[in-house]
């Protein structure tokens, strides 16, 4: 279940030329397939938490100037900046979850591919975190409820 929430947005990137893969979409389908139970895995938390950590991720980077720095895994070169910036868009994450009440662990991944520089500080980087979201929610949602209905013994 889990891997067909992935291949989804997987091929729908493929047929639209879209790089709609980003790696917390991982733990959000396992969370959809594993523990659908979860208020984590319902379709509020996902949006609303990436969405958070996106925007911590994005305030961070530009309140610290992390832009600048080089991206830390294909540089292999971690940077006060970069640091910095992880510390604050965590903070940022965990506090706007909490207000929300929006909690969703995958998004604390998020917030991090942006501060360390897996993903620029950009509109389209955005735009391509929230469609790929938009997609597995939406997609997870079914497969949620059908665990629901057709293997309550198997929820966790």
């Amino acid at each position: 279940a889990a891997g067909s929430l992935i291949l989804i947005p997987g091929l729908l990137g493929l047929a639209f030329h879209q790089p709609w893969l980003f790696p917390s979409l991982g733990p959000t389908a396992f969370l959809q397939a594993e523990l659908p139970h979860l208020p984590s895995s319902r379709p509020y938390n996902i949006v609303v938490g990436h969405l958070i950590g996106l925007g911590a991720g994005l305030l961070a980077v530009a309140v610290l100037g992390a832009a600048d720095a080089p991206p830390v895994l294909s540089s292999e070169d971690l940077t006060p900046a970069r640091v910095a910036a992880c510390v604050l868009a965590v903070l940022l994450t965990m506090t706007g979850k909490v207000l929300f009440k929006a909690s969703h662990p995958p998004a604390a991944a998020t917030t991090l591919i942006i501060a360390l520089g897996g993903m620029k500080a950009s509109a389209y980087e955005a735009g391509t975190i929230c469609m790929s979201v938009f997609i597995v929610a939406l997609a997870g949602e079914a497969v949620r409820r059908l665990r629901l209905r057709y293997l309550p013994g198997r929820n966790g």
